[in-house]
Formats: structure tokens, C-alpha cells, sequence
């Protein structure tokens, strides 16, 4: 997970270790949040987060959206909001992306 941690706070322009546990503790959470909504995050069946099982980039996309949010990047949380949503929900439309398949 530390390579997906670093990828966010690159794209945060964060270039100290200080947030790491924050982010963390957020991507953990936006995988809980897909997995909620019946998004299958990982290539295979596992309840431990692990990056290398992650299915793609849209599963590392979504939990960059959801880090932006919640440290309401550049003043437009709103925005990151609504990108993060709209992609979950398209995620948990997509058969590809369901738990179970």
C-alpha cells in the first residue's frame, strides 16, 4: 500500500511523511466504501488490503478522489466529492467490478 500512498501524496504535492497514516486510513476507508456498495476492489476474494491485489488504476483512481476529499485538496473537497462518487457508483454498475464475479 505504500507505493499507492506515495502515487497520492505525489499527486497532492506532499512531499513529507507526516499525512502518510492519514492517507492511509483514507484509502483504507474508500475501500470500504466500494466494498459497501457491492465493489469487488481486488482481483481476488481477500479482506486484507494489499495495492498488488488492487483490480486496476479506476480502484487507485477512486481512492485518490476519496484522499482528495476528505483533506479537501485546493478548497474543492465538493469536487472530489462528487468525481469520487459518480465513479463508484459507475464501478458498481460495471460487472466487472461486482462482488462475486
Amino acid at each position: 500500500m505504500e507505493e499507492l500512498v506515495y502515487k497520492i501524496k505525489e499527486s497532492m504535492r506532499i512531499s513529507h511523511n507526516l499525512l502518510d497514516q492519514e492517507i492511509l486510513e483514507n484509502i483504507e476507508s474508500s475501500i470500504f466504501d466500494m466494498k459497501r456498495v457491492g465493489i469487488q476492489p481486488f482481483s481476488i476474494e481477500n479482506e486484507e488490503i494489499d495495492q498488488s491485489k488492487l483490480k486496476d488504476k479506476l480502484v487507485e483512481k477512486a481512492a485518490e478522489l476519496y484522499c482528495k476529499w476528505q483533506a479537501d485538496f485546493q478548497g474543492k473537497a465538493e469536487q472530489y466529492e462528487k468525481a469520487y462518487n459518480s465513479l463508484r457508483d459507475a464501478l458498481s454498475l460495471c460487472d466487472d467490478y461486482r462482488e462475486g464475479t
